[in-house]
């Protein structure tokens, strides 16, 4: 009877661990099929931003050269070397696109004002210089006119209307964290008061190098900055030499 107990308690041992050792290589393979499952759907997200970032850059060709409403689909597909039905994967529709492309626009803009206050928040003068300076990036010949044609569709779209309030009031939320300040102790109503200028000069700006690619993004820059330290009450660095050369603009 002992002896039969020993044997089915050294059975009972033994399947344990098979099932034990079983149940070990069913949990790794489960923990090799996760990591497998994260790194393809990593690859998946990469390929998808691809491939919009792919669709979004013919599509800004296209608007530059057409407008928002006589870019076709069609054209647009022809351009980023992608069926039409291809691109629907990505975008419901053409709106869509144009609405991604404005948030695309001002995340790129965004990200050099944050550079700049991380860069020069403790020394006013240079902010304020650093600040302005950035707006040469409105200033490229090639991203003036589509920011107009943004503002533009704006008018007519009220789905991208909605956007560009949104990104309107960033924008301002942002001036007023970190350019404003620099004008010392003023009302909200002078606050907004300037904010509004600084935006009208912006847009002024965008409107200026559509009409005129030639103009020279330099003498722009320049009368926005004596405007913007007028507005905050400072004074502006005196302005570089015509021997200097026009501003290059890059992206």
């Amino acid at each position: 009877m002992n002896i039969l107990f020993s044997v089915a308690c050294s059975r009972l041992r033994w399947d344990v661990e098979i099932d034990e050792l079983g149940l070990g290589r069913s949990l790794a393979r489960i923990r090799l099929y996760m990591v497998h499952s994260v790194e393809a759907l990593a690859r998946r997200r990469e390929r998808t931003e691809a491939r919009q970032e792919q669709v979004l850059n013919a599509a800004a060709i296209c608007f530059l050269a057409e407008g928002f409403n006589g870019a076709s689909m069609s054209r647009i597909a022809a351009e980023a070397k992608m069926s039409v039905g291809h691109i629907y994967q990505y975008f419901e529709n053409k709106e869509a696109i144009i609405i991604a492309l404005c948030e695309r626009r001002f995340s790129e803009f965004e990200q050099l004002l944050v550079d700049v206050e991380r860069k020069h928040h403790e020394n006013a003068a240079s902010l304020a210089e650093a600040w302005i300076s950035q707006f040469t990036w409105w200033l490229e010949p090639t991203r003036a006119p589509l920011t107009l044609e943004i503002m533009s569709e704006a008018g007519r779209n009220p789905k991208v209307a909605h956007v560009v309030a949104k990104i309107d009031r960033k924008f301002r939320d942002i001036m007023r964290g970190s350019l404003l300040p620099l004008a010392g102790p003023i009302s909200n109503g002078e606050v907004e008061a300037r904010l509004e200028a600084i935006v009208m000069l912006a847009h002024g700006m965008t409107s200026r190098m559509t009409a005129d690619p030639a103009a020279d993004p330099r003498n722009l820059l320049s009368a926005l900055s004596l405007t913007v330290h007028k507005l905050l009450g400072r004074e502006p660095r005196p302005a570089a030499s015509d021997d200097e050369g026009p501003i290059r603009n890059s992206d």
